[in-house]
């Protein structure tokens, strides 16, 4: 190994591995029952460590990381699914979660260690006022953690135990200085905080609650238990493994070694949006990402329903009928222009393939018929679907109507006319798709582009290059020929396509585009970024529309969604962006349409 490289490793039944010279700040992710552990060879952000999940979706951070003495440097980062690991010079650690209330950390070698704790709302980052408490009873050590100035976060107990040789209580503060965060213009940057003790021991147990003996209690039975929570853990990945169907080889790829990287990525993919699953009032809910999108979106959720039901059909199921019942009660999401279309345009997928029932297929007709009246009354000018909310590009004033929302409502159009129960009905929906249809080809084609929007109270189109094309040709292809949508591709490569692999999200020759990500100030965010899912759609729209003419821009855009997923950022895990300069993971280390739309993408290539 030189000096400053790092090994990456993937552990799923087989071994894949990859060193990297210049290690840009790789770390690994696993998540459990809500909660999530995102650690790396270093702290580089407020958002690593272990969360706690509990009740609706909510998280409290409770470590931010764990120091062994005399470890040496990092050599390798090893993902094994079920656990988390980094080898280190002179020991190695790892991390897994037995539930979402607990944690285990294990080294190689008894050896001091110190562990760092900020329990906090996750985004609470207040410095004073938070109370800590330390003891060591019986073979325990609990810590107590309260916090003044009416923040609402209730009172937590840490609890740990292992085999713990010797416990000095330090009651220390640290200052933490982290480097992503900085990176990302993401303030505070630096943060204090809490040190309770140096314990010498090669495992220890943590578990987190809202009262002493429940942290105690979990605690104990995990240690009691540690053995046997180990082996399942094990022979569940393994049994997961082989319960999933091997990915084909892909014919965009002649090398040896392609199939078992797109098994891993596969493998990868689907295990990182499993650690996204959540609940939301009792019922399967998918988070929009991790860290920081901890939120469950309508329209993050409707676009990876697709990639989900590849290989989890009841959770995206689930999903999708706790959306439709929330649409069904009036909810329209009145705060996006597309979350309702992805929806519908994911029942099409379901019921096309003979997924619903008939009991099934009324009850979506009948939440689609309320939802286009609503459209229609709402959302509609001259023919035109206007979104009322905002649409993707949501740090972007795209108002007026915006191509990718015209085929969403003609997806919708068409999908009414399948479904519905009496020729009137099906007449009535052929007419509204039928003049949507000739609206849009008459206002945003010239005959070799298509326009990123029509400006309705200027009556012109906006023909500023974006991405969005590729997503209407996704969602509606019959709006356009084969022959015209390869005239539109071929214009949007000339002005989007970045050769590492991907699409800026606005021409590269406009003066608001960004060659460099710029963090949480949103100037690149829609201006130059390029964003995973909406590369992995472009290159299955392409495929469709030509696979042999578009190769070579689909092979990029598979090996740079692949290679984000196995090499870069947190590994394993399908980043949310890319600045336009060149592939790097930024923004969400693990977004959910990113992983979702991949696997659409292998899907489509097989």
């Amino acid at each position: 190994m030189k000096i400053g490289s790092l090994e990456l490793i993937h552990n799923f039944g087989k071994n894949i591995k990859k060193t990297i010279s210049v290690p840009g700040g790789e770390s690994l992710m696993l998540a459990q029952g809500g909660s999530y552990l995102w650690v790396g060879p270093d702290p580089i952000s407020r958002y690593q460590g272990w969360f706690f999940g509990f009740g609706n979706n909510k998280l409290i951070k409770i470590l931010d990381g764990v120091r062994i003495e005399n470890a040496g440097g990092v050599v390798a980062v090893e993902n094994n699914f079920w656990s988390a690991k980094t080898v280190r010079e002179n020991n190695s650690e790892t991390f897994w979660l037995p539930g979402n209330d607990c944690l285990v950390f294990e080294t190689e070698k008894q050896a001091k260690m110190e562990f760092f704790l900020d329990i906090k709302n996750p985004y609470q980052n207040q410095e004073f006022g938070r109370n800590y408490r330390v003891w060591h009873e019986d073979s325990f050590l609990f810590i107590s953690h309260s916090q003044d100035n009416g923040c609402g976060l209730p009172e937590v107990f840490v609890a740990v135990c292992g085999d713990m040789a010797e416990v000095e209580i330090k009651n220390a503060w640290v200052r933490r200085d982290y480097s992503f965060d900085r990176k990302r213009r993401s303030e505070p940057s630096a943060r204090w905080v809490f040190s309770p003790a140096i314990i010498s021991a090669s495992k220890l147990v943590f578990a987190a609650g809202f009262t002493k003996e429940e942290a105690k209690t979990a605690v104990g039975k995990l240690w009691r238990d540690f053995e046997i929570m180990k082996r399942k853990k094990q022979t569940d990945f393994e049994k997961q493994i082989r319960d999933e169907s091997r990915t084909k080889a892909i014919s965009f790829f002649t090398r040896k070694e392609a199939p078992n990287e797109n098994n891993a990525a596969g493998h990868c993919a689907r295990n990182s949006l499993k650690m996204l699953f959540s609940v939301q009032n009792g019922a399967a809910a998918l988070r929009a990402g991790l860290p920081w999108f901890f939120q469950i979106w309508q329209r993050d959720e409707a676009v990876s329903l697709r990639g989900l039901g590849q290989f989890e059909q009841k959770t995206a199921f689930d999903i999708f009928w706790r959306q439709l019942e929330e649409l069904r009660t009036g909810n329209f999401h009145s705060d996006t222009a597309d979350g309702i279309g992805w929806l519908f345009l994911r029942a099409a997928d379901f019921y096309r393939s003979g997924k619903f029932n008939t009991k099934e297929a009324a009850a979506v007709a009948e939440c689609l018929e309320k939802s286009i009246a609503y459209l229609l009354e709402n959302c509609t000018n001259n023919d035109l679907a206007v979104g009322a909310g905002k649409t993707w590009m949501d740090s972007l004033d795209r108002a007026g109507a915006q191509i990718e929302i015209q085929a969403l409502r003609l997806s919708m159009y068409a999908l009414a006319g399948d479904l519905a129960a009496d020729k009137k009905e099906k007449e009535r929906y052929l007419k509204l798709e039928n003049n949507l249809k000739m609206a849009a080809r008459q206002l945003f084609f010239d005959g070799t582009r298509l326009a990123d929007l029509f400006d309705t109270n200027r009556g012109r189109a906006d023909f500023t290059v974006r991405p969005n094309i590729f997503l209407a040709a996704y969602v509606y292809p019959g709006l356009l020929s084969k022959s015209e949508w390869t005239l539109c591709f071929e214009h949007a490569l000339g002005k989007l396509w970045l050769e590492w692999g991907g699409l800026a999200t606005i021409d590269k020759n406009d003066s608001k585009f960004c060659n460099d990500d710029s963090g949480e100030n949103p100037t690149a965010y829609h201006n130059g970024d390029s964003w995973f899912w909406v590369n992995n759609i472009a290159a299955v729209a392409m495929a469709r529309v030509d696979g042999k003419r578009f190769k070579n821009y689909i092979g990029k855009i598979f090996n740079a969604s692949e290679n984000d997923i196995l090499w870069s950022g947190a590994i394993g895990c399908a980043s949310e962006i890319s600045p336009a300069a060149n592939r790097e993971p930024a923004g969400c280390a693990n977004q959910a349409w990113s992983a979702a739309t991949f696997l659409e993408l292998l899907r489509e290539l097989e």
